[in-house]
């Protein structure tokens, strides 16, 4: 007898939470969510709805969504279950087989709970686990043919939010959207624009992909401007600019002169400048922690120096070769676990369930994490590291051997998925510091890539020969 659309519906739901607890459940094992350093100041937006200056109003949002503000238990386990069923959506758009999905989803959860990233994210009250999830999303509303009306809405409306939880989401989106429609048009030629009509169903989505990413631009904005009376995406860009300016020695050669006649109080600091871009902001003996000032203040202070700079040719060349090489000393950095150790009643992060969530306090204070159980994550990192080499040796052969036709979506995948941790090393080491946590948060794409094209080609024995049909079946 087939089961009803209730029974279905009930059915799929409880797959998806019994596999989403899989994915989050190092937050079990520990015996509370994870936490970081910047998860007190992602607990106040939630409690406030009030933005911090270096901090984006949407993952606030959804841990307010989610916590009802009394536990955060409920905010890991969404993120478990987003994981699981986005990457469902996937395996039914690359597996021909409806017979498979199942089979094939587990393995794939298996595999990245074991040995990648992924576990980290989700078990973690920080906004990295929405970046590789923004990726997923765009490129299902994009490629995807199995959606139907419903789970495309929700999409849209999820991306909507996901995009708003971390400052790199925006500029990724931005220069990922100029990437597809370059894509397209150099695709169907010259005369794309002139049949619109028969590519409406792309540039339907096009559209309305940035129109979501416009609205992300607004919400942020215009909490910004209640709280700062600034309509402004992000209150610390200056800072963290600067910060990244002194790193290749440029803000030292800038102020030699400019602060001959100039006021800006900065210059009390110019003999003392951080070797490191993320001193600027935390160290006791910089210019923002000393000064006792806010990111914000600070923000406004530094932002004429920073438009000086950046408008002197010789400086914007030495700043671009300092950001390419950047970016590519980002993409080796892939270890996941990185800031897990105890954050006692001193931190920001204590602080803030001790005094929000009252009830939580004890469970806070003996997890794991508060015992320095995650402090040798360096052993997990090995077997990921090995994962993520056979995942860019797995990418190689597809790349490089004769192209197959029953891989087309594979393909794209793999495409968007590269140049998604390619962006995301861009911005993040170009924009903030080069730091493993804010490139691994997008490496498990990689293994899963590479997964899903060992599944679709066939055994590795029939994947390696020249092109035969029979090395095109899916097993």
């Amino acid at each position: 007898m087939p089961r009803t659309g209730l029974k279905r519906w009930s059915g799929a739901l409880g797959y998806y939470l019994f596999t989403g607890l899989l994915v989050s459940g190092l937050a079990f094992i520990n015996q509370y969510p994870l936490v970081y350093s910047d998860t007190g100041a992602y607990l106040e937006n939630a409690f406030s709805l009030s933005p911090y200056d270096d901090r984006p109003i949407g993952y606030g949002l959804i841990i307010r969504a989610f916590s009802w503000q009394s536990t955060l238990w409920p905010v890991v386990i969404f993120q478990g279950l987003m994981a699981s069923w986005l990457l469902m959506l996937l395996v039914r758009e690359v597996i021909p087989d409806k017979g498979r999905w199942i089979t094939v989803h587990l393995f794939l959860l298996a595999l990245l709970i074991l040995s990648s990233s992924l576990p980290w994210y989700a078990a973690q009250l920080m906004a990295d686990i929405y970046t590789p999830f923004v990726l997923l999303i765009a490129f299902l509303l994009f490629r995807g043919r199995l959606l139907g009306p419903v789970r495309e809405t929700v999409l849209w409306l999820l991306l909507f939010f996901f995009l708003a939880t971390h400052n790199s989401h925006l500029p990724m989106a931005a220069v990922l959207s100029g990437l597809i429609l370059v894509r397209h048009l150099w695709k169907t030629g010259a005369s794309a624009l002139n049949r619109f009509r028969d590519q409406r169903h792309f540039w339907f989505r096009w559209g309305t992909f940035n129109l979501v990413a416009l609205g992300a631009v607004g919400m942020v904005s215009s909490f910004n401007y209640a709280a700062h009376g600034r309509f402004q995406l992000s209150r610390a860009g200056n800072v963290f600019l600067v910060g990244r300016l002194c790193e290749p020695g440029i803000v030292a050669d800038y102020m030699r002169t400019a602060c001959e006649h100039g006021h800006n109080p900065f210059c009390a600091y110019k003999d003392h400048l951080p070797a490191d871009a993320g001193d600027l902001l935390w160290s006791p003996d910089q210019f923002v922690q000393k000064e006792g000032l806010t990111i914000g203040q600070a923000d406004s202070i530094l932002a004429p120096m920073v438009g000086d700079i950046l408008s002197r040719p010789e400086y914007l060349a030495r700043f671009a070769r300092s950001s390419l090489t950047s970016t590519f000393v980002q993409l080796f950095q892939w270890e996941a676990g990185g800031g897990l150790h105890a954050y006692a009643e001193d931190t920001s992060p204590h602080y803030s369930v001790a005094r929000k969530l009252k009830d939580e306090r004890y469970r806070y204070d003996h997890a794991r994490q508060q015992w320095g159980y995650w402090a040798d994550w360096e052993r997990a990192n090995r077997f990921g590291g090995i994962a993520l080499l056979l995942s860019v040796l797995v990418l190689a052969l597809l790349w490089f051997r004769p192209r197959r036709p029953a891989l087309e979506k594979l393909y794209s995948l793999s495409y968007w998925v590269v140049t998604w941790v390619v962006l995301n090393a861009f911005v993040t080491a170009t924009f903030a510091i080069v730091d493993p946590r804010l490139q691994s948060r997008v490496m498990w794409l990689l293994p899963l890539c590479a997964f899903l094209i060992i599944v679709r080609s066939g055994p590795i024995k029939a994947y390696l020969q020249n092109g035969s049909p029979e090395a095109e079946k899916p097993v």
